[in-house]
């Protein structure tokens, strides 16, 4: 009579092997005594399991004995064990590195064989084969490799049906598991649709989706079970207030760019849900060519305006969540003004509305005398690279505003802005004036300043001194340059 045992699925869960043997007892077979035909072995797939086999033999045999595991076919071996070592030169591939013969009780007619990192592809049926010089056996045993997956996620993908699609993805589960939503008191509900694909891994995924209605639960969850491990994984997500209809959102404020540099754009989807289906298109005023599109799960090219070519990028870290960003490098005046960014999906879309500011300032001012006028010397300040327009006026030693006698403010051919402002100094003027051009939306400002003497000095003392007739009555013009602080004009 034989008796047989098993270890406990504890054992298992706590360290990650399952061991299978025989009790030795009394044998009327006097070569040997082996395991049943059939065994069924569970294991957690990415641990490692011990196969045992054990055969209760006269001492004298065991350890010349050939032990031989293999799966469909004889001499494609899982491990060999022959002539007192181990003969791998034709073990399979996906084995290599993975097995190991337990020895350590041979002589007693114990053996075992250990498969580290266990894997899908690694369940199935096994023969444990015996043989020596006089005679031979074999048994069968079956393989089960179970796993769990991730904890479920679950996302609101967008409109359907009168209400709202949510979705539960999980991955890393083995062999294919269940899907199921309940309802707060552990009810099932239906599913809209169900996907369990198998990665190349041989894991499974699962996507299973639901409509939710203003008539549905406040709270429902997504339970993904394993059958084979009696074990699941579950996700919950509460709904406070179902709302109707789908927002897109921007900022609620100019978004500021300085010249040369990038500009972020971003607007999000309300309530939150993916868009990694959807298509995201900026444009400006019109529909196309476009700033950036986003079309089929990827970057479009071929209907972008020239003028954006090889400046934009999309981040695409927060699809999903129904988030996106999109980079503007190295800022031009042209850039400045209004982006509509939208999404579409199917024949529903939403647009939002953002304004770009480009700002930059320009150089310093520059001063010069330009000749007589009305009795007295005009001076001319001038100040390129400006965007937008600028400001520009004159100023005396206490701040105050001076009459310009002309101003000019041009546009560039590089779009940017050029100040020209002019005054009539004379002989009544104050001592020292300022030409100041300010930036309105940067609400910063360069200045120059100039200072008036009565007499021509014997030796220059400024960089900025211009040349006059000694002994004279003068005007002196200093250009000290500042660099840009925050406005006083």
């Amino acid at each position: 009579m034989h008796k047989w045992w098993f270890s406990e699925k504890d054992n298992l869960a706590k360290h990650g092997w399952i061991f299978i043997g025989t009790r030795r007892v009394t044998s009327l077979i006097p070569r040997a005594i082996c395991l049943p035909n059939f065994v069924s072995l569970l294991q957690i797939w990415g641990s490692w399991i011990v196969y045992a086999k054990q055969c209760i033999i006269s001492s004298s045999y065991a350890e010349n004995m050939e032990v031989r595991w293999y799966r469909s076919q004889f001499y494609s071996l899982v491990h060999l064990y022959r002539d007192g070592d181990n003969q791998n030169e034709r073990q399979m591939p996906e084995y290599h590195g993975r097995t190991e013969f337990l020895r350590d009780d041979i002589a007693n007619g114990s053996v075992a064989l250990r498969i580290r990192h266990v894997r899908p592809s690694d369940e199935g049926q096994y023969r444990c084969f015996f043989r020596s010089s006089v005679f031979h056996e074999e048994s069968l045993l079956e393989l089960k490799v179970a796993g769990l997956g991730s904890a479920p996620l679950i996302s609101v993908e967008g409109y359907q049906d009168g209400g709202i699609r949510m979705v539960c993805r999980s991955a890393g589960w083995y062999p294919e598991p269940e899907v199921l939503w309940r309802d707060p008191s552990g009810e099932p509900l239906t599913s809209l649709s169900e996907t369990k694909p198998r990665g190349a891994n041989g894991l499974f995924e699962t996507q299973s989706s639901i409509i939710i209605t203003e008539t549905s639960n406040q709270s429902l969850s997504c339970h993904i079970r394993n059958a084979l491990l009696n074990q699941e994984k579950e996700s919950t997500v509460y709904i406070a207030a179902l709302q109707t209809e789908q927002i897109l959102t921007g900022p609620d404020r100019p978004i500021a760019a300085s010249l040369g540099g990038e500009a972020v754009l971003s607007c999000h989807l309300s309530p939150r849900m993916s868009a990694e289906t959807m298509e995201v298109r900026w444009f400006r005023s019109q529909y196309s060519p476009v700033v950036h599109l986003y079309c089929d799960g990827q970057d479009q090219y071929r209907q972008q305006m020239p003028e954006y070519g090889g400046r934009t990028e999309l981040s695409k870290d927060d699809l999903t969540n129904g988030r996106v960003s999109l980079r503007i490098r190295d800022i031009r005046p042209s850039d400045d003004g209004q982006y509509t960014c939208l999404f579409q999906s199917g024949d529903s879309s939403e647009e939002a509305l953002l304004e770009l500011q480009v700002a930059g300032l320009g150089s310093a001012p520059g001063i010069s005398v330009e000749g007589h006028q009305d009795r007295g010397i005009r001076v001319v300040c001038r100040s390129p690279g400006w965007y937008p327009q600028p400001e520009a006026q004159w100023r005396d030693l206490q701040g105050q505003l001076l009459p310009s006698a002309s101003e000019n403010i041009s546009r560039e051919a590089d779009g940017l802005f050029q100040a020209e402002i002019a005054i009539v100094l004379t002989e009544e003027s104050n001592q020292k004036v300022s030409c100041c051009v300010r930036s309105p939306r940067l609400d910063q400002e360069r200045e120059s300043a100039i200072s008036i003497a009565g007499q021509c000095p014997s030796v220059p003392h400024m960089d900025g001194l211009r040349r006059c007739r000694r002994g004279q009555r003068v005007f002196i013009i200093v250009s000290p340059m500042y660099g840009p602080g925050p406005s006083r004009c």
